[in-house]
């Protein structure tokens, strides 16, 4: 402290602190934390704290903090020999007395003893904290120890769980094999043994024919000759039969797919790779909208939905309830992406430079701080942090599509174009999203018949993982057809192949984790997805070639588990 604005008080030693006098400090009581003379330690303290560890101050140091006897007043002034010490000078680093005040410390900062007890009480209070600290540290360490070493048998006793599930799992399948072997194995004697029979009966009647035309042959009875020829000539034409066992009626074999969720899990643990228990989807409502094709979805913070076709060319802003589809606005545009911030601003891409924002009141567009000329915008996604992601298209004829990261500001702070060797990453952006982990998840159409992949880019810009469809239901016949993709609150992706009606999901990496048939539930050609209340999202449907002109596009709320 500045010595100054207490000179007055740092100038008096520190004498008694029971009787506020001069007295010379003599004891000190280690309970109290007092300093105190021979007259206050018999007539004042020992009356009223008989059983208090009183000590002298010169041999204090064996009880306690060896500070605790030091006293300015003990020390000689090094440049006055006769006088005391009263105070540290924190300017020169000194014990000093009062007239080295005078002649050289003027205007120094001193700290006096009482100033030199209260640091002291705030060292040792930290120092108890400390204490406290290590002792609470040391017993958790015990404890965690003691946890371990209960524990750890335990943890044996699961590992050798999952060995024995291996070995029993190894042996059923050793057994299912050997099954499935003897089975074909004995289809296919049954077949032999069944050939062999059907050879043995036509042996045996064409031995009986020879037979009957030797004995014809060499019989001489003529009338019998003459009378049985035209049936034996027409037994003669016929051809020997050429059926046979068909012994491509052998099973084929199909390999099933073997998955974790077959050997089983583990539960209730974090921080290890996730295996995904069975994926569920299920409609909890469905309603019949007025637009030919649902394209967007996007929910506003108040629950209310824009939807659109760029078919038709038709934004509709609408209110679900029970039964029924309420329409609170609609406006004729084409638009190419939407999306609806935390401020409830409905943006759209409407191909130009720039993205526009919807006035719903005015029924009129105005453009947005996000401009990216002079490439034209694309589809658009918000995410948690509240960056905006833009696909972009440069103008032709090269058509370059970059993906943008800009932030609420409108400043673009990253840009995905090529991967490490200068290669293009996309060939046509028709939608896009992100998960928590900021990997950048985009579907990338190949052709106009929409066949397409599922291209996911991490921060860095380097490849995580492309997905080109899953061989159990994309063949050539029915190729992948992704036209939406949605990151779940788990960071899964999910995927609509609309034209076989497959939700196919995906972890936040690219890598396949499990498809659903929603066409078994019946939804057909999904377009469109959004995340609805916790654990349900929107499908928004279109219109197959076979649909009459005036289908309206179904919206389905689905509830969702194991994604």
């Amino acid at each position: 402290m500045a010595f100054s604005k207490s000179l007055p008080k740092g100038q008096i030693p520190v004498g008694c602190q029971l009787c506020k006098g001069f007295d010379k400090i003599v004891w000190k009581c280690i309970e109290c934390n007092l300093l105190m003379c021979d007259g206050c330690k018999i007539g004042v303290h020992l009356r009223i704290a008989k059983d208090h560890k009183i000590v002298n101050i010169q041999k204090i140091g064996g009880y306690g903090d060896p500070w605790d006897s030091f006293v300015f007043g003990d020390v000689k002034c090094q440049d006055h020999t006769l006088q005391s010490c009263s105070l540290y000078c924190k300017t020169c680093s000194k014990v000093i007395c009062l007239k080295c005040i005078v002649k050289v410390h003027n205007g120094h900062t001193f700290v006096d003893e009482e100033e030199l007890y209260d640091r002291k009480e705030k060292l040792k209070d930290g120092k108890k904290k400390v204490e406290r600290n290590l002792s609470k540290l040391s017993s958790e360490n015990e404890k965690r120890i003691s946890s371990e070493e209960i524990e750890n048998p335990k943890m044996k006793r699961i590992q050798q769980n999952i060995l024995d599930q291996k070995i029993k799992i190894h042996k059923a399948v050793d057994q299912y094999a050997d099954s499935l072997a003897q089975d074909v194995v004995q289809h296919f004697k049954t077949l032999e043994h069944e050939e062999i029979n059907k050879k043995d009966k036509e042996i045996k009647a064409m031995h009986l024919k020879k037979t009957v035309l030797e004995n014809i042959i060499t019989s001489r009875d003529f009338m019998k000759f003459f009378r049985d020829f035209d049936q034996l000539n027409v037994s003669l034409m016929e051809e020997m039969s050429q059926e046979s066992t068909d012994m491509s009626s052998l099973p084929n074999f199909v390999p099933g797919e073997f998955t974790g969720l077959n050997f089983g899990k583990l539960e209730g643990i974090k921080g290890l790779k996730e295996h995904h228990s069975k994926v569920e989807l299920k409609v909890t409502n469905q309603w019949t909208t007025g637009i030919e094709n649902i394209h967007f979805i996007g929910r506003s913070p108040d629950s209310t939905l824009w939807l659109a076709d760029n078919i038709s060319d038709v934004l509709q802003h609408i209110a679900l309830e029970k039964d029924n589809v309420q329409m609170l606005s609609r406006f004729n545009i084409k638009i190419f992406g939407l999306s609806v911030d935390k401020s409830s601003n409905i943006i759209v891409s409407t191909f130009e430079t720039r993205l526009q924002v919807v006035n719903e009141r005015t029924q009129n567009l105005t453009d947005f701080v996000f401009d990216i000329s002079p490439f034209t915008t694309g589809d658009i996604h918000i995410t948690q942090d509240q960056k905006v992601i833009i696909s972009t298209c440069s103008p032709e004829p090269e058509e370059r599509y970059i993906v943008i990261v800009m932030d609420r500001a409108g400043k673009r702070l990253t840009e995905y174009e090529n991967d490490s060797n200068n290669k293009p990453l996309f060939t046509t952006i028709y939608k896009l999203t992100s998960t928590s982990n900021g990997n950048v998840c985009v579907v990338d159409t190949l052709d106009t018949d929409f066949r397409g992949r599922v291209v996911v880019i991490g921060k860095a810009g380097n490849i995580k993982g492309i997905y080109t469809g899953h061989p159990g239901v994309n063949t050539k016949d029915k190729p992948f057809t992704p036209l939406d993709i949605l990151a779940t609150p788990s960071d899964n992706i999910l995927v609509a192949d609309w034209e076989i009606s497959v939700i196919h999901i995906l972890n936040s990496d690219g890598e396949f984790i499990s498809y659903c048939c929603v066409y078994n539930i019946g939804i057909q050609y999904p377009h469109s997805l959004a995340l609805s209340t916790q654990g349900k999202l929107f499908i928004g449907c279109g219109s197959g070639e076979e649909s009459p002109e005036n289908y309206k596009a179904k919206l389905y709320e689905v509830e969702y588990s194991g994604v």
